[in-house]
């Protein structure tokens, strides 16, 4: 059994999501030093989100998105991202997620990925199968690829690499959606950009209980304790179940 309360973490982010609704469709954006949106919804929730982590667990280290890292050298470090797809958010789509993470020794343990818009909550322990909801998920069967299959890519995939894939791309304008549709076998994979590791944290832990494979576009491992320290992906990543993973990096090249 995991020593984390996941019913307690599941609870904050549904705190989270809340929180999130009450702004949806009635929020302004601002521009970050990097260009990126950031609003007061995602202010308001990650201060939330630690504050109810250093009240049960004041030991451990927590990175976020908005409110930078400590202690990172820690058993456990909690990764937040309070609006994963903040421009979904603002732009009033439905795919944007409240995302906790958490790593062990650097290594993805616990990861809860809420989507209040659509009422799914997946999430993962330390141990035993990734959920839904209530309800078990794994990675997609499939051994061959449809024209009616689909992965997610990112918005800028059209100026960052050239696919061949023969089903269909579609863009979810969320990392941690993008880990979520390769967990419950809805897509057959996910190309992800350099992202950060707290779009990655909850949504790796949920992969790996469902059964996904993670891999560098050079085919590399994802070095996850790396990303404490320099939290941005080295290089492109490739989410899918494990019998297509080589096929979905065949159908896939930079620019």
């Amino acid at each position: 059994m995991s020593e984390i309360a996941i019913d307690a973490v599941r609870e904050w982010v549904a705190e989270a999501g809340v929180l999130a609704m009450s702004y949806f469709n009635n929020v302004q954006a601002q521009r970050k030093a990097d260009l990126s949106l950031v609003t007061q919804a995602d202010l308001e929730i990650e201060h939330m989100l630690r504050e109810r982590i250093t009240a049960r667990y004041p030991d451990h280290g927590i990175i976020g998105e908005e409110h930078g890292s400590g202690d990172t050298d820690r058993e456990y470090v909690w990764c937040l991202d309070p609006i994963d797809g903040t421009g979904a958010f603002v732009a009033g789509l439905p795919t944007w997620c409240v995302s906790v993470g958490l790593l062990r020794h650097g290594q993805p343990y616990l990861g809860v990925i809420l989507l209040p818009i659509l009422g799914d909550c997946y999430w993962a322990d330390a141990t035993g199968p990734a959920f839904r909801n209530e309800l078990p998920i794994t990675v997609s069967q499939a051994t061959s690829i449809d024209p009616n299959d689909w992965m997610s890519v990112s918005s800028h995939v059209h100026r960052q690499f050239r696919l061949c894939f023969p089903g269909k791309t579609r863009v979810l304008s969320s990392v941690a959606a993008d880990c979520c549709y390769v967990a419950r076998g809805s897509s057959l994979g996910s190309l992800i950009g350099r992202a950060n590791l707290w779009d990655l944290a909850a949504g790796f832990a949920i992969l790996r209980a469902a059964g996904a494979v993670v891999t560098g576009l050079s085919g590399a491992p994802v070095d996850v304790p790396a990303l404490l320290v320099q939290h941005r992906l080295p290089e492109p990543i490739v989410l899918a179940p494990p019998q297509l993973i080589d096929k979905l990096l065949g159908y896939i090249a930079c620019v």
